[in-house]
């Protein structure tokens, strides 16, 4: 026999309605294998929060955010009171990367964030709050129809579906890389990475371009060289990832005096990667230097 708070939970929510806190959201979520809808905003604080607040809160928004869709109202105030301090506490697993409020996060039955949206402006170039819901269970339903479709699939077509689904939701492996599991599942099923979704989701600049300064100092320029082509080979890089390791070539001919004439080569193909990018506008700019 089912519990008896699960008895009362499942009708409640056969629509989407509040609940008390993330930890409920996650239970109730769990149950009706729904996803789950956070609203943050900063009472104290944040008036253009406080304004969306008002659509939140109106019934008609459960339309937006799909059946039984638990959700959940978090106040992240600068000068919380006891009962915010206790609400914060239960509200911990909530932790998306928002840059500023009013936000929406959207998260799967499971608890892993799909999509979130912060800030006025950019919720409101989604279409508003309504739309912005919709947006994100659309996003949801068509990235666990690609998964769905991998469960059939085999080899580098099983992999280039999980990393289509990532790829829909924009944000690398998560927060925590809470989608390891699907990097790994990724790895075993295309050890070869024919599919280019391991090279994408694996690529660091960072580590890439330690890996450089290291070869250089041992006065290995040339194995350096041979990993940031093996790098280039890697389809699925996308436009930012492909501006980084441009960037890190030219980082290794600055430091390789028989090959310094390739330096500019790497910052125009920087550059015309996309130009009107932070990266392509950097690298315009040190090309300007250079002429100098």
């Amino acid at each position: 026999m089912r519990p008896i708070s699960l008895l009362f939970l499942t009708p409640l929510l056969a629509t989407a309605a509040p609940v008390a806190d993330f930890e409920a959201a996650l239970a109730a979520a769990k149950s009706a294998q729904a996803p789950i809808a956070v609203f943050l905003h900063g009472s104290d604080w944040n008036p253009a929060g406080e304004t969306m607040l008002k659509t939140w809160q109106d019934p008609r928004i459960a339309d937006a955010a799909g059946p039984a869709t638990p959700l959940v109202t978090i106040d992240r105030m600068e000068n919380p009171d006891q009962a915010a301090t206790e609400a914060a506490k239960r509200n911990a697993k909530c932790d998306p990367p928002v840059r500023s409020l009013p936000a929406v996060a959207f998260y799967d039955a499971d608890g892993r964030l799909v999509s979130v949206r912060s800030g006025l402006p950019e919720i409101e170039s989604s279409g508003g709050l309504p739309a912005t819901l919709k947006g994100m269970r659309s996003l949801l339903a068509k990235r666990d129809e690609l998964w769905k479709r991998a469960t059939s699939e085999q080899g580098p077509k099983r992999a280039a579906l999980l990393g289509a689904g990532l790829d829909l939701m924009n944000q690398g492996l998560g927060p925590k890389n809470l989608y390891q599991n699907v990097l790994n599942d990724m790895k075993q099923a295309d050890p070869k990475d024919e599919s280019g979704y391991i090279g994408k989701y694996t690529f660091s600049p960072w580590s890439l371009l330690d890996l450089v300064l290291e070869k250089v100092k041992a006065g290995d320029p040339a194995a350096a060289e041979a990993e940031l082509d093996r790098w280039n080979r890697v389809t699925r890089l996308d436009k930012r990832q492909r501006q980084e390791l441009h960037a890190t070539r030219f980082a290794l001919y600055q430091r390789w005096p028989q090959k310094k004439e390739m330096a500019r080569k790497s910052l125009e193909d920087m550059r015309a990667v996309d130009p009107g990018s932070d990266l392509g506008k950097a690298a315009e700019s040190y090309l300007k230097q250079l002429k100098d």
